[in-house]
């Protein structure tokens, strides 16, 4: 079970703005040390999907665009996004977060 605590200051950043990928990377980083942070990672980004918290994709000029397809089909593409870049995006990487409306209720409960 993922922690609330642990991506909340993904979120409530959410409630102004896109969220680029790397805000996600670092909380999973603060979280677990060692090598085992990526997989983490992972398990963070399935909760966030699963639970309806969160979008991902990209920003166009148009503003942002969800990428389709289920959770599996996301994660993917955020980790061969990831690979491409050696996990170390810095602002490089095709993938923003969005939070949905759930997101924002959530992001807001964890500031009051």
């Amino acid at each position: 079970m993922v922690d609330n605590r642990v991506f909340a200051d993904v979120l409530i950043e959410g409630l102004d703005d896109w969220v680029p990928i790397d805000q996600l990377l670092w909380a999973a980083k603060e979280e677990t040390a060692g090598p085992q942070w990526r997989a983490f990672f992972v398990e963070l980004l399935r909760h966030l999907l699963d639970n309806g918290l969160i979008r991902i994709g990209e920003l166009v000029e148009e503003g942002f665009s969800p990428w389709g397809g289920g959770t599996d089909d996301v994660v993917r593409l955020v980790t061969d996004d990831l690979d491409r870049l050696d996990w170390e995006p810095r602002l490089g990487s095709r993938a923003w977060l969005c939070n949905t409306e759930a997101g924002n209720d959530l992001a807001r409960s964890l500031t009051g």
